[in-house]
């Protein structure tokens, strides 16, 4: 079987002889050649008007790249492409996870340039500019697997180190070299620039040795969270901090690499070895993760936490030995406010590591090993041997105060330890699945925001619903929808201090106005989640745009309410609360629902661009949820009266019935419309907290509804809660 032909990306600044070479390499080949520049003409002509790419221009075109590399691949040919002034975090997406795909890099001295663009006639670039392609156009490191050649050599020569590289055999008649002009080029295959290709995934690569050393974001996959209460950061698996927010979960991004590159902020500490062997497990019981290197020369541990109840929060990383003696890096990249703002560095007064500084935050970085900046970023070498460890503590703290005290890091690695375990071990699940139960409670522990108890939906923002795409929004907010689930999980796994605070903050957040309340809240209840654009972050392996804050915020979801309703029956059953808690809020939602029902909502999906009809899962859950409202008013004998509640109940049915069920194995993603959403299963999913019915007609689920529990002789005919569509 015949290897893959490489295709090449011949890569250099203007006036280094890129489509010259580029040309004749495809020549002498017979290859596809493709300027590079050509396939993005906006981007092209703005570089060359003299005002720099900005970060969504650059990764619109990489795509473009990408996707041509990758049509090569599918009609099973080499090809050559050019492209100016690529950054190493360019040349790692355009190669990483591709076979054969080599970058040729030409290296040339400036004034060699400068002599050969005075020279043209036309195509000339301002001197500005042109420092800026040679800044950008980063020296390749070794694990690159680069084709280095000098652009001073005649263009034969260069042709011919190329070849002698690649080790290919040339096909006779073909010309030793070709001048620019652009008509003397092959014929081409036909290419079509197809979208990215399925790749092997980082964990694939990296355990069988691939390099990681990448400026680019892992795939999500390969992160894993840890966390204070307060924050929380992902570690990937090659060792770096690619997310973290200081000092909450919604403040502004210290390291935030993951929606871009490196240049955006974070912190790697790995092998010197591009090549290690790698492993990860959190310790049992815990959020304490332990990365495991093997090299050639031995073994290292990265133990990676956040020690929990501390005066400031703090990021601890501790290297250990485990076999031999393993040369190790550091980098570390400070970008303050979303990966934009680079701090003031200075040293600590006691030599003990170094501070920095921007705006109203500080953070001190404090170890033993001897810290150099570097391109303003903080960098380090360092060996560990065998029994021998090696701590790095970050610690954030106001600015406007002395730096934050030092962290004892044994004493906090054997705190959190004992933390998590205690913790843990209170689960009272004892099913098959008790450990897979027990890490998803971790796992919400660690998403639970301590002094106000409020639970987060997910630690980052802007992860895209589909790569490229602009459905990318900002999770790190309080979701009204997750209450009653949050609720009844803690309890049932025996964590009921911890459903008690969820269940205060979902009573203080929403106390007020009926008509003012939510979908979601920040973190101490907060109602202005303002949205904006991040221009300067090119978003998840170019998913722009990035997002913070979350517009959706103001959008009227009616189920909420009947989730709401539910969440505050179920503190009473559940005993998190006295009997007659929130019976006045209950009788205010649902007298304020009969006024605005039947208005139209985005439902659950949250669409932007107006609400045109009402969701029919809005429909189930406001009959299903606001029916719970009639239990505690009789079986608890609460004073009150739910005033036009049977007729409006049986208003919603009806409705429900003319409009919503259309498809046996469809729901409309709205009740006036045949757009079309099909559940997982293909079946109407009517409560996720356990109804998994198959509803093959389009009425059984009005007649599921109304008889799936015999009521009782004094239960209301109307009554249709969540105890009948769980019994």
């Amino acid at each position: 079987m015949r290897s893959l032909d490489p295709v090449l990306i011949v890569a250099g600044v203007s006036g280094s002889g890129k489509t010259t070479i580029a040309t004749a390499l495809a020549q002498r080949l017979g290859w596809p050649l493709q300027e590079g520049d050509e396939l993005y003409s906006a981007a092209n002509s703005k570089e060359h008007s003299g005002h720099p790419l900005d970060d969504r221009n650059q990764w619109l075109w990489l795509t473009r790249v990408a996707a041509w590399i990758d049509g090569c691949r599918q009609v099973g040919t080499g090809g050559v492409i050019t492209c100016l002034a690529l950054k190493r975090s360019h040349r790692d997406f355009l190669t990483r996870g591709r076979p054969e795909v080599r970058v040729v890099y030409l290296h040339a001295q400036r004034a060699l340039i400068v002599s050969r663009l005075s020279a043209r006639k036309e195509h000339s670039i301002l001197p500005d500019l042109l420092d800026r392609h040679f800044a950008i156009l980063e020296e390749p490191d070794p694990d690159e697997d680069p084709i280095v050649v000098d652009v001073s050599q005649p263009v034969e020569d260069i042709v011919a180190e190329i070849l002698r590289s690649l080790a290919l055999q040339v096909p006779e008649n073909r010309p030793a070299v070709v001048a620019r002009d652009g008509t003397q080029r092959p014929a081409n295959p036909p290419v079509k620039a197809s979208g990215p290709q399925s790749h092997q995934n980082t964990a694939a690569l990296l355990s069988r040795g691939t390099s990681i050393r990448s400026d680019l974001p892992l795939d999500i996959e390969d992160y894993a969270l840890i966390g204070d209460c307060t924050t929380a950061a992902l570690v990937g698996r090659n060792g770096s901090i690619d997310w973290l927010c200081w000092p909450r979960f919604d403040s502004n991004a210290l390291f935030a690499a993951l929606l871009g590159t490196s240049e955006h902020g974070r912190w790697r500490i790995s092998p010197a070895d591009p090549t290690p062997r790698v492993s990860r497990a959190y310790r049992d019981g815990t959020m304490i993760l332990e990365t495991v290197f093997d090299t050639r020369d031995g073994r290292v541990a990265l133990i990676d936490f956040m020690p929990i109840g501390s005066a400031g929060s703090s990021v601890v990383r501790l290297v250990r030995g485990l076999r031999g003696k393993v040369a190790m890096q550091l980098h570390l990249a400070l970008r303050f406010d979303y990966g934009v703002t680079v701090p003031w560095v200075t040293q600590l007064a006691d030599a003990s590591g170094l501070s920095a500084i921007a705006g109203p935050s500080q953070v001190v970085l404090r170890s033993p090993v001897r810290l150099q900046g570097k391109d303003f970023a903080t960098v380090a070498e360092f060996d560990v041997t065998e029994g021998e460890s090696v701590p790095f503590v970050l610690t954030h703290g106001p600015s406007h105060l002395s730096a934050p005290p030092a962290v004892e890091w044994s004493a906090a690695l054997e705190e959190t330890e004992s933390f998590w375990r205690g913790w843990s071990g209170r689960c009272s699940h004892a099913g098959p699945w008790r450990e897979p139960v027990k890490r998803s409670l971790l796992t919400l522990k660690a998403l639970t925001y301590a002094q106000t108890g409020g639970i987060i939906a997910a630690p980052t923002t802007s992860l895209p619903e589909q790569l490229g795409g602009e459905r990318n929004w900002d999770y790190r907010y309080c979701w009204l929808r997750d209450a009653t689930f949050t609720l009844i999980a803690l309890v049932s796994a025996g964590y009921r201090d911890e459903a008690q605070a969820w269940g205060q903050w979902l009573r203080r957040t929403v106390a007020g106005s009926p008509h003012q309340i939510q979908i979601m809240y920040g973190l101490s209840g907060e109602r202005q989640l303002i949205e904006w654009e991040v221009p300067w972050l090119p978003g998840y392996q170019g998913s722009a745009p990035v997002r913070v804050g979350n517009g959706a915020s103001s959008q009227l979801q009616l189920d909420v309410y009947g989730e709401l309703i539910d969440a505050i029956y179920q503190g009473r059953t559940l005993g998190l609360a006295p009997i007659g808690s929130g019976w006045d809020l209950q009788q205010n939602l649902v007298e304020h629902l009969e006024q605005i029902w039947e208005q139209p909502d985005e439902g659950i999906w949250e669409v932007r661009g107006g609400n045109e009809a009402r969701a029919p899962r809005s429909t189930i859950f406001l009959r299903a949820r606001t029916d719970t409202s009639w239990r505690p008013h009789r079986s608890m004998r609460m004073h009150g009266h739910l005033r036009g509640s049977d007729n409006e109940a049986g208003i919603v049915r009806g409705s429900l019935g003319l409009r919503c069920l259309f498809a046996a194995v469809s729901f409309a993603v709205h009740a006036r419309s045949n757009g079309v959403r099909r559940s997982s299963r293909g079946r109407l999913k009517c409560d996720p907290l356990g109804a998994h019915e198959p509803f093959d007609e389009p009425r059984s689920i009005i007649d599921y509804l109304r008889t799936k529990r015999p009521r009782s002789r004094n239960e209301h005919p109307t009554n249709c809660g969540r105890s009948q569509l769980h019994t």
